[in-house]
């Protein structure tokens, strides 16, 4: 098993973090479809449809701050038209308000920039400056938005890494899945370790693809912490640990996890105990 640093993954970009919290402190949850008349739903549906990133600009006042907001937005936006649409959004328009509150920024100031990816993950949320790196940031990959959509919901990712189509899964995890603790919390992803695309999220997450060899899963916690590598060696227990160190797992001192942690970390970790 390698074991590897328990880390934010992903991380500040510009004074922002890409998984931005909310006013209340939480991760926001992932977009479901809302049956209202919400044109920015209607937005977010055709955008998921053209496999799109929406900018939404949230604003209550047409103000100046608001257009420079809107400008930004679109100014940051134009070198990756092909992939992203800006749109706004008028947060005290009754026809919205679903939508405002299921994204946790009914409190919110405003103007706001809330990034959304064609899955409906929240990739960025961005409530000051705005540049183009910020646009870059929230324009993830395939498997990354994939695994902030679950980590949105409060599920333990494991990114299953391999050089094809058949990716294995490591025995400990599946071990793992049985466990009445974690079963309804973990969610699985595949990661072709030659994709192109998946570049950014493979170097973010420090696999090298040169010792994947077999069974292989990088696993990620809420709101975006990497807990550890897992091989074919590792098992249900070592795993278990590593989440439990992680904070990850609950908060009960005794826990049959708390014990032979298989992770040495050198930082704290800053996730939410569930």
């Amino acid at each position: 098993m390698k074991t590897s640093t328990v880390i934010a993954l992903f991380g500040v970009v510009g004074g922002l973090t890409v998984l931005e919290t909310t006013t209340q402190g939480q991760p926001p949850a992932a977009v479901e479809r809302i049956q209202t008349g919400s044109k920015t739903q209607q937005a977010l549906d055709k955008n998921a449809k053209e496999n799109t990133f929406t900018f939404i600009v949230f604003y209550k006042v047409d103000s100046a701050a608001t257009r420079e907001m809107l400008n930004i937005t679109r100014e940051s936006t134009a070198n990756r038209a092909e992939c992203s649409v800006v749109v706004t959004a008028n947060a005290n328009d009754p026809a919205e308000r679903e939508l405002v509150e299921r994204f946790g920024i009914g409190r919110a100031p405003m103007p706001l920039t809330v990034a959304v990816a064609s899955n409906g993950a929240i990739t960025g949320v961005f409530s000051k400056s705005l540049t183009a790196q910020h646009i870059e940031a929230a324009i993830v990959t395939p498997t990354m938005a994939r695994c902030m959509k679950s980590l949105q919901s409060q599920k333990l990712v494991f990114v299953v890494a391999s050089h094809d189509d058949k990716p294995q899964v490591p025995p400990g995890v599946r071990a793992l899945q049985k466990d009445p603790l974690f079963k309804e919390r973990i969610e699985l992803t595949g990661l072709r370790l030659d994709d192109p695309a998946e570049t950014r999220f493979i170097n973010q997450m420090k696999i090298d693809a040169a010792k994947v060899n077999g069974p292989y899963a990088v696993l990620i916690a809420p709101p975006g912490v990497l807990v550890g590598h897992f091989d074919a060696t590792a098992t249900d227990t070592s795993i278990a640990a590593a989440i439990h160190k992680s904070g990850q797992c609950c908060d009960d001192p005794n826990c049959k996890h708390s014990g032979g942690h298989a992770q040495q970390t050198t930082q704290p970790s800053n996730s939410r105990k569930n």
